[in-house]
């Protein structure tokens, strides 16, 4: 998990390489902590670094939902089965940790019971609607999943 703490004192947002011990800060704001938490991912987790770049310079669209779904990986958010039940594929946490959603696979693409992806707000490509569950699924399929 990427710890990043803000200390209200000094005002500056501060995350700790696990390995080096070297501490690593940025100014208020939720733009330089979403640029944090990327480097401490590209430091941590090259591969699901990498594999969220390539998903968002295919998708620009998809940046948000795309950062949004390396948290839940990073977190294990993502329950996969080896062997779909009743056509679901993966439960995966929401991202307040309320709850739980499930990921269906249809024939063309993958569904999502939240309320974003159901009120057809998500982002959509030629691949697909993608809400953070689903971007969360797709990436932990690319870097974590063993089985394939």
């Amino acid at each position: 998990m990427i710890d990043i703490t803000y200390d209200r004192s000094q005002k500056i947002y501060t995350w700790t390489d696990p390995s080096s011990g070297e501490v690593f800060t940025a100014p208020p704001g939720a733009a330089n902590k979403a640029s944090l938490f990327q480097a401490a991912v590209g430091m941590l987790e090259p591969e699901l670094y990498a594999a969220a770049i390539a998903l968002i310079d295919d998708h620009p669209q998809l940046e948000r939902v795309t950062w949004k779904g390396v948290e839940i990986v990073c977190t294990g958010g993502v329950d996969a089965f080896a062997v779909p039940e009743n056509g679901v594929v993966a439960m995966v946490a929401s991202s307040d940790g309320s709850g739980r959603y499930a990921i269906s696979q249809t024939e063309r693409d993958y569904e999502c019971q939240c309320a974003h992806f159901q009120d057809l707000a998500a982002p959509v490509t030629m691949n697909g609607r993608w809400c953070k569950h689903v971007t969360a699924y797709r990436l932990y399929l690319r870097v974590r999943e063993d089985r394939f």
